[in-house]
Formats: structure tokens, sequence, C-alpha cells
């Protein structure tokens, strides 16, 4: 269960439309042809590559099922997240107990099946054999990302 305490207060995030409006609202990301690529990838992908940002964004979003006069303000969330990090002495279990609860949900289980499911075709996408190659090893820095928040292994292709 993904928590962080706030104000002093024990918050746990939950997955449903309040979080899918919230991020399509304030995180989605438009690709190279100007096609949105949605909240909830834009944050999946940042967890993925553990940028701090994209651990924010999953708080944010992840809270709004609290409502308007409910919801933390970001300043509070950041400040949560400072002093969480301070505790634990890192990020590392930050970023996994968010992409664990996140890649888990019933509520974005099909998006993250999608999402893996694009990725193994991406791989193979590319005009020249550069491009395969470049795109083959951002799929795998994403392979490799998922295995360290869940705990898995995987074998190096060096």
């Amino acid at each position: 269960m993904a928590t962080l305490t706030i104000a002093e207060k024990q918050q746990e995030a939950k997955f449903g439309f309040a979080f899918k409006n919230l991020a399509d609202k304030n995180y989605n990301q438009t690709d190279k042809e100007g096609n949105d690529v949605g909240g909830f990838s834009a944050i999946y992908t940042g967890l993925l590559q553990f940028d701090i940002d994209a651990l924010k964004a999953f708080w944010d979003c992840g809270l709004a099922h609290l409502g308007s006069k409910g919801r933390p303000k970001i300043v509070e969330i950041e400040e949560a997240i400072e002093a969480r990090i301070d505790k634990d002495k890192g990020t590392e279990e930050l970023f996994k107990e968010a992409f664990r609860e996140i890649d888990s949900s019933g509520f974005f289980k099909k998006d993250a099946k999608t999402f893996w499911k694009n990725l193994e075709k991406f791989k193979d996408m590319g005009k020249t054999d550069e491009e395969k190659e470049e795109n083959a090893m951002g799929a795998q820095i994403m392979l490799d990302g998922k295995a360290e928040l869940l705990g898995e292994t995987t074998e190096s292709t060096d």
C-alpha cells in the first residue's frame, strides 16, 4: 500500500476517475507527432525513470479522491516526500511503493498491460538499424526500471 504522511495524517493513494482526470488535466504530455500521451502514461513512464516529478505527480493524483477541500497542496506533498526521503535515506522505497500500486491497480490494469505491449512493438520500430537499436535500448531501460521497481531480476544482455 502506498502511503504518505502529510500534515501528520497518513494518506493512501487511490486509483479511479479522480486520479485519471487530474493526471490528464495536469500531467498529460505530447509526443513527437503532437499526440496526447495521457497523464497515466506520463506518470507511469516517469516512475520507471525514477523521475522525482513523476513521484510528486503520482501523489498529487493519488490523493485527488479527497476532493478540492481535502486534497493536500503540492507544497505539502513535496514536504511529505522530502520528509520520507530523509526518513528512508533515499527515494527507492517511495518509487517502489508508487510503481507497485499503480501497476497492480485494477483501474489501470489494462493501461499498464497496453503500455508494455506497445513497448514490445516499439523495440523493433525504426527506419534504420540505428533507430531500431536506439528504440531497443530505450525499451530495455524501461524493462530494467520495471524489474528494479518490482524487485525482479533481469538477465544482462552484455
